[in-house]
């Protein structure tokens, strides 16, 4: 009960951060936000209706589940790539923005512990991201018209995304704290986001080619599940095949290939996803308690003192 009632009151101590509403407020509250959110439903409900005039050519009384289904997958998709595009645009210059605008020392000397700021510049990059999301569940509502996914499935796409979009806040509120300007913290950002997409997947690529023509098949074949367990979307992949939405209709080589890798390497396994899973989350908790540790006044100081005092014993 005690232990409950901590958690409770740190959460309330957290939603009456002064910090954490002036950010929500101005964030929020701004004529851009209400553009982007208009822009961003414009063009997903755009690409969802064009897709499926395509698919049916024209006759939308043809439109079947598994039509519906690849509907599913390709928003699904397409939402994880504006995420992963967006995010370190909005979150890169979090913390070097205040720096810049020389407010950051003005920050620091509130009473808020660098922990509570950097919580709430995380919570506060990752809240009109999250808000994206939740609108596009109307567009959804197309898929359970027609059939072939349940709702279920779409709360666990969408708890996929939510875990990769906070780890790539994590990532750049990471790189805003220690690197001193915005354009390279969302240069870093940009960076570390295209290794893990596109870098896991050419080494997963080469690990599989690899294992084809060496002794050493298992091993290989090994370091390239791993490459495609730390990829979302590999494990989105295996989330959509988990649920049984691989149709007949993904005759897309791409398509094809990457759902082939997911049954190749056992992605759907629990393995998999506990490594995926301690791998964001984990990544998450360290880059943003390395960030806090960063904001804190003399905290190398006090490292290399200790180093040293450690040394002479």
């Amino acid at each position: 009960m005690n232990v409950m009632f901590r958690i409770k009151n740190q959460i309330a101590s957290y939603m009456r951060n002064p910090l954490l509403l002036k950010e929500l407020r101005q964030r929020m509250r701004s004529g851009r936000t209400v553009l982007a959110l208009s822009l961003y439903l414009l063009v997903i409900g755009a690409v969802a209706f064009v897709f499926m005039y395509v698919n049916v050519q024209g006759q939308t009384l043809l439109l079947q589940p598994t039509r519906t289904a690849e509907l599913f997958t390709f928003l699904s998709y397409l939402q994880l790539a504006l995420i992963s595009f967006v995010t370190p645009g909005i979150a890169a210059g979090v913390i070097s923005g205040e720096r810049e605008r020389q407010t950051l020392p003005v920050l620091l000397t509130t009473p808020l512990s660098p922990v509570s700021i950097i919580f709430t510049k995380w919570v506060t990059s990752i809240s009109f991201l999250t808000l994206l999301i939740i609108m596009t569940l109307p567009l959804y509502s197309i898929v359970f018209l027609f059939g072939g996914v349940v709702p279920s499935q779409v709360l666990a796409v969408f708890g996929l995304q939510f875990i990769a979009l906070g780890a790539i806040a994590s990532i750049s509120i990471f790189w805003s704290t220690w690197v001193q300007r915005t354009g390279w913290s969302t240069v870093l950002s940009y960076a570390t986001v295209a290794l893990i997409f596109l870098g896991c997947t050419v080494a997963g690529y080469l690990f599989d080619n690899v294992a084809v023509h060496n002794p050493d098949e298992a091993i290989w074949s090994y370091l390239g599940g791993l490459s495609y367990s730390i990829n979302p979307i590999y494990m989105q992949a295996s989330l959509e095949a988990r649920m049984g939405l691989v149709t007949l209709a993904f005759h897309n080589s791409v398509v094809s290939s990457v759902f082939s890798s997911v049954t190749l390497h056992d992605l759907t396994g629990r393995y998999s996803w506990w490594l995926f899973l301690a791998s964001y989350i984990g990544s998450s908790v360290i880059l943003l308690a390395l960030s806090a540790w960063k904001l804190r006044t003399g905290s190398f100081l006090t490292l290399r003192k200790r180093i040293v005092r450690w040394a002479a014993r």
